[in-house]
């Protein structure tokens, strides 16, 4: 039986998603211990022939959906609820993982302990990569167990991480939100990991600097305004629960209100 779910949204693929892909079939990890499971949301154009033309050059197991709603939040949920596999890791289709980077993380990796990752970002060629500002602090990481305070930066984002489905539970990604949905979605689970434990160094996830991305689209004043409201109070709410480590919650407030220099 397989032992982890390989989960990607893809909205509009390009020529990245065939890299994305390619790095995946060669992981060291044997193909009968994982399985992909990519969900194409919004429009279909001719995005599904693109996918599968990438698909046609692997030989790993995998399952494809089509979701008109577009979203990766409600993408991602609806991978979770589909797969099976005891550990689920996240990978956008722009990125891309090392050869190692499966294989290391399942052998640090537990039902109460998630295996983190190196990370990269680059722009044009991973040969050109630089560490980005979770990268630089995994390096400082040794192989021992942390408090929520001081692994705070680990839970910033669902990749780059193995993390086994009884920790994910009944959390799933927040579809109101398109920016800052992945911190509280690690926030959320937060309680019921004991420990993040380091896998090897040549285990490195890698996050293509794309221009158009998401994540550097600009948005309006008032619209930020209202998602760091929104996420501000979720936060609160969490903060209150007797379950969550309130200094770390804290963390992730004053995170979140550090965008306010966005709009003033």
């Amino acid at each position: 039986m397989s032992k982890i779910s390989v989960l990607i949204p893809t909205y509009k693929p390009g020529w990245y998603l065939q890299r994305c892909l390619q790095s995946i079939e060669d992981q060291t990890l044997p193909k009968d211990n994982f399985k992909i499971y990519i969900a194409l949301n919004g429009p279909k154009d001719n995005f599904e022939e693109v996918i599968h033309s990438a698909l046609d050059n692997t030989n790993f197991d995998y399952e494809f959906f089509y979701l008109e709603q577009a979203g990766v939040s409600n993408a991602r949920n609806f991978l979770i609820d589909s797969s099976t596999e005891p550990y689920i890791t996240f990978i956008d289709d722009d990125d891309c993982i090392s050869p190692i980077y499966l294989e290391s993380l399942l052998s640090v990796s537990s039902p109460n302990t998630i295996g983190i990752s190196n990370v990269y970002n680059f722009e044009n060629d991973i040969n050109e990569r630089k560490p980005s500002y979770l990268g630089q602090s995994f390096l400082k990481l040794r192989d021992v167990e942390e408090s929520k305070f001081k692994s705070r930066k680990y839970y910033s984002s669902p990749w780059a991480k193995l993390i086994h489905r009884n920790i994910i539970g009944a959390t799933r990604f927040n579809t109101k939100l398109a920016v800052g949905e992945d911190a509280l979605f690690m926030a959320e689970l937060s309680y019921k990991a004991k420990a993040v434990k380091k896998a090897l160094p040549e285990a490195i996830y890698y996050v293509y600097e794309r221009p158009n991305s998401a994540s550097r689209t600009k948005v309006k004043p008032l619209d930020e305004l209202q998602r760091i409201t929104y996420l501000t109070l979720q936060y609160t709410k969490l903060f209150f629960h007797p379950r969550y480590n309130k200094l770390f919650i804290l963390t992730r407030i004053a995170a979140t209100l550090k965008f306010l220099n966005r709009i003033f």
